[in-house]
């Protein structure tokens, strides 16, 4: 099986990838179709599910106030591992389809590790 081209950018990006991180996920809905896409995200269940998923530490979508075309998946996981467990599932797949066509664009990924000593 392929991985998938996410877990391989982070995979070259973390300096440990067994260490908790956060992917923001920005989403641009096409111009007027934000609704849509709220939609679409509450039709597949992915928050649901993948808050359920072990190692999901939170997973939330966020949605600008100021432009309601724009959103923003704020993640965080234990590690890179179960990343690469969550892009595989059936509800992650999911969500993907039922965007296409919704999106301006492919999403854009930020990712942040912890900035100071960790215990």
């Amino acid at each position: 099986m392929n991985e998938h081209p996410l877990v391989t950018t982070l995979r070259k990006k973390l300096a440990d990838s067994s260490r908790p991180f956060i992917i923001m996920a920005e989403l641009d809905a096409q111009p007027g179709r934000g609704d849509d896409v709220a939609a679409a995200v509450a039709g597949t269940q992915v928050i649901r599910l993948t808050r359920l998923e072990n190692g999901c530490v939170s997973y939330d979508l966020y949605r600008d106030l100021d432009a309601p075309d724009r959103f923003v998946i704020y993640e965080c996981w234990r590690n890179l591992a179960v990343l690469a467990e969550h892009l595989a599932t059936a509800h992650f797949s999911a969500a993907g389809a039922a965007l296409a066509g919704l999106l301006v664009k492919t999403p854009v990924f930020r990712v942040l590790t912890p900035a100071g000593e960790q215990p």
